[in-house]
């Protein structure tokens, strides 16, 4: 008896770790659980986002411009139709602004409580945006949340001015990550 239970464990254990690799895989590119409720990724494709309200999101914000390289075309379209909300801020890459981020923090505030997805082209934004609001607005700690950030990119000149100030306008002054 003893001798079928090795077996029907390790069946068990390989059926759980080829679940999780199916389902990562599904995953648009540079996904990151930033906590339960609110992920972030590069541009998901239209199939994927037809699927959106069933992988369980209530609400996925754009970061990038709808003239942005592989922007789908419909992509308010594609999610409303699943019964998600869907909002755009287009964030230009090369001068995010103070004004994009507190739209982004209200409408993830206003949110609370939901699933969102934040994305753009290849998650820079939106790793970005997600980070500073984990740690102004939730309190996260920022080793740890920039862990997250770095796992994606390390910020260029541009990103990394920008988040430096943010953090500092909202009195996180001098907290290196």
């Amino acid at each position: 008896m003893g001798s079928n239970l090795l077996p029907t464990a390790a069946l068990l254990t390989g059926l759980a770790c080829a679940t999780h690799a199916v389902a990562a895989q599904d995953r648009p590119r540079n996904f990151v659980e930033w906590r339960a409720g609110l992920h972030s990724s590069a541009q998901p494709g239209a199939k994927w986002l037809a699927q959106v309200k069933e992988k369980g999101y209530d609400v996925v914000i754009n970061l990038a411009p709808p003239q942005s390289h592989g922007s789908l075309r419909d992509e308010g379209g594609i999610v409303g139709a699943t019964g998600a909300v869907y909002v755009n801020i287009p964030v230009n890459f090369g001068k995010p602004s103070a004004e994009d981020f507190r739209q982004f923090s209200e409408i993830v505030r206003a949110n609370a409580g939901r699933n969102v997805l934040v994305h753009c082209q290849v998650n820079l934004r939106g790793s970005s945006f997600v980070f500073l609001h984990r740690v102004i607005h939730e309190k996260a700690p920022i080793g740890e949340t920039a862990i997250k950030l770095n796992a994606v990119w390390a910020p260029d000149r541009v990103w990394r001015k920008f988040i430096d100030q943010t953090l500092e306008a909202h009195g996180r002054k001098g907290e290196v990550f």
